[in-house]
């Protein structure tokens, strides 16, 4: 529809290899929520009549109503120009009128935002209910032993709880970041036109409190052609899974039956076609590998992002994807880890025979007996290696060397009590986003309803 005055009718092999209407069933919804605020801005300057923009405002609900089907969009570059074609094709020129005062530029960004800060939402209580469940297991789990690892070594003896509250610890600073990216995504670039504005005097502010942002993207440039705010959210995400990915080695490791440290539910492993003593951990290696897909997608971002200049070009419509299919990959696989989470259990008797074959309390035993007899730590370092080597066992007694009297600690009242301190703030946190989950539904369901 709109190359045809210029350039001539197009050929379907060459709009379909540039098209993203495909792509665009995860924006379609908000594409059309910010046409009807662009049509409730030109009706409230008197750029179209009322009658004009009830009509259209009607005919735009009805689009959304009847769905999206990409397949059958062949001919159409993106949903942009499929929904004014549509317009056009229900209403005749009055359709046409959207045009006005907008370009697909700053309305893919606004819908693509519109979009983003719903994900941002759900991932936030998703990973706010992942650390209900880590807390809750440290508190069940306080003081069940676990021998931590440096070096895939055993090193010291700490408490399953004690590794819930690490998992807790990333969880939350991922959260305060996922926070700062939902603020930094939840500003208005709609009524900056393609790059320097437009002749129409839309009121900027007017419509981003009307679609629930807290503001707007100040410089028009910047507005329709940065991607800051995705690769952004996109890094944040992937930095986070990355570091759940190391924890998942843990958990593995914990599983295999040399160690046997851990048990977890049979739902989440697998065994073999051909040796049937098997159980692996299929959910955690299925959620591991889509992690290292979840890197691929960020780095192509990057790639994509980087040779383009400040200013709209159609690379930017490839990097959309790349962000939706991390999204899928974090909201997919937190939920199978939280249930694997949700499941485990300290295998007792497999701790107490590594407890058996292994010295993981030298280091407090040498602390111990440096302070209590007043000689210097290396010296009493020294000496308790040299009995290790002649084959001595030496350490402190295991439940004693929990009662770390250092913040964050081992110690199993220190463990409890944190995270029972932690579940409080994680409760008011959900109530919290649920508000504001509640909030845009209503600024959508409105927008989507209203005649």
């Amino acid at each position: 529809m709109y190359r045809r005055e210029l350039l001539g009718a197009g050929s379907v092999d060459k709009i379909s290899y540039i098209s993203s209407v495909v792509d665009d069933a995860e924006i379609f919804k908000y594409v059309i929520i910010a046409l009807i605020v662009h049509v409730n801005e030109l009706e409230r300057i008197g750029v179209i009549n009322s009658d004009a923009a009830g009509r259209i405002r009607n005919a735009l609900r009805d689009i959304w109503r009847g769905g999206y089907e990409p397949g059958k969009l062949g001919g159409y570059e993106d949903a942009h120009e499929y929904i004014e074609a549509e317009l056009i094709r229900r209403l005749g020129s009055i359709g046409g009128w959207v045009g006005i005062g907008r370009s697909r530029n700053d309305h893919v960004a606004t819908a693509i935002r519109l979009r983003l800060r719903r994900a941002l939402l759900d991932l936030i209580l998703t990973t706010l209910r992942l650390r209900e469940i880590a807390l809750n297991k440290a508190v069940e789990e306080y003081d069940k032993l676990i021998i931590g690892s440096t070096h895939r070594q055993p090193a010291q003896v700490t408490t399953l709880g004690h590794y819930m509250l690490y998992l807790d610890d990333l969880s939350r600073d991922f959260l305060d970041e996922l926070m700062h990216a939902y603020e930094l995504v939840n500003r208005s670039p709609l009524g900056s036109g393609p790059l320097a504005g437009t002749m129409v005097g839309i009121d900027r502010f007017r419509e981003a409190a009307e679609l629930g942002f807290d503001g707007v993207v100040d410089n028009t440039i910047y507005a329709t052609g940065s991607r800051y705010f995705i690769i952004s959210a996109a890094s944040t995400i992937v930095n986070y899974l990355v570091e759940v990915g190391r924890f998942i080695n843990n958990l593995e490791m914990w599983l295999m039956p040399q160690l046997s440290y851990v048990n977890a539910d049979p739902s989440h492993l697998a065994t073999s076609s051909i040796m049937p003593h098997k159980r692996n951990p299929a959910t955690l290696e299925v959620f591991r590998a889509r992690i290292g897909e979840a890197v691929g997608h960020l780095m192509a971002m990057y790639s994509i992002l980087r040779p383009v200049e400040s200013g709209y070009q159609l690379d930017l419509q490839e990097l959309t994807r790349h962000m939706w299919s991390i999204v899928k990959i974090a909201l997919e696989g937190l939920l199978i880890f939280m249930d694997f989470i949700n499941s485990i259990k300290v295998n007792e008797d497999g701790i107490k025979e590594s407890l058996g074959k292994y010295v993981v309390t030298a280091a407090e035993y040498a602390e111990t007996i440096a302070m209590k007899e007043g000689r210097p730590f290396r010296d009493v370092y020294n000496e308790v290696a040299r009995e290790l080597r002649s084959g001595v066992k030496v350490g402190l007694d295991v439940n004693e060397s929990l009662m770390k009297p250092v913040h964050g600690s081992s110690n199993p009242r220190q463990v409890i009590d944190d995270a029972r301190t932690r579940l409080n703030e994680v409760r008011e946190l959900m109530t919290r986003v649920n508000s504001m989950v509640s909030r845009l539904n209503e600024i959508e369901n409105k927008l989507l309803t209203t005649n």
